[in-house]
């Protein structure tokens, strides 16, 4: 039972690295702030270190990136415009002016169509952002499955050591080593 422990105790306190993490790291890095400061710059990026035998789907992410962003970006200003407009014309129908614009509609049916489309304006906003955000993360994430070591070399090796102590001792060791 105490060699079982032993062995289970052994994997879970080693750590695994299958690849060099220096020269991963900067490149992604790289890749996530490209990505940040202009939108599907990373995914450029990332095909300078694209395998041949992996392939990008750069052909369909770019135009679904620029035209959510685009689209986002028109809603919210359109209803920006709506709002300012609806919340001018209540203000103007406040101070006594009679109505110009929306005439079918009473006060308190602007002040409710207002709400609707600062509601939408907010959403907008929130979707630009996400489209922003989730394009950053499926560049960082790309650029690390294409520096990803997929090669079938995978090794196991159990091999036995000695260590002798200070106190003059003799400590028996076992060590594990496993490649991925």
């Amino acid at each position: 039972m105490t060699r079982l422990l032993t062995i289970f105790l052994v994997f879970i306190c080693t750590s695994t690295f299958s690849q060099e993490k220096d020269s991963i790291d900067k490149f992604v890095h790289r890749t996530t702030i490209l990505s940040t400061i202009i939108p599907g710059s990373g995914h450029i990026h990332n095909l300078k270190i694209k395998p041949s035998n992996k392939k990008s789907n750069l052909w369909w992410k770019l135009p679904v990136i620029y035209g959510g962003i685009s689209a986002a970006a028109y809603s919210f200003f359109f209803n920006q415009n709506e709002y300012k407009l609806i919340l001018n014309e209540r203000l103007a129908r406040q101070d006594g002016a009679s109505p110009s614009y929306m005439q079918l509609y009473s006060s308190n049916d602007l002040k409710i169509i207002q709400g609707i489309y600062g509601r939408r304006r907010d959403l907008s906003f929130i979707a630009f952002l996400g489209i922003y955000a989730l394009q950053i993360i499926d560049s960082n994430v790309e650029a690390h499955l294409f520096l990803f070591d997929d090669n079938d070399d995978l090794s196991f090796t159990i091999k036995s050591e000695s260590n002798f102590n200070y106190s003059g001792g003799f400590t028996p060791m076992l060590s594990l080593t496993y490649n991925f």
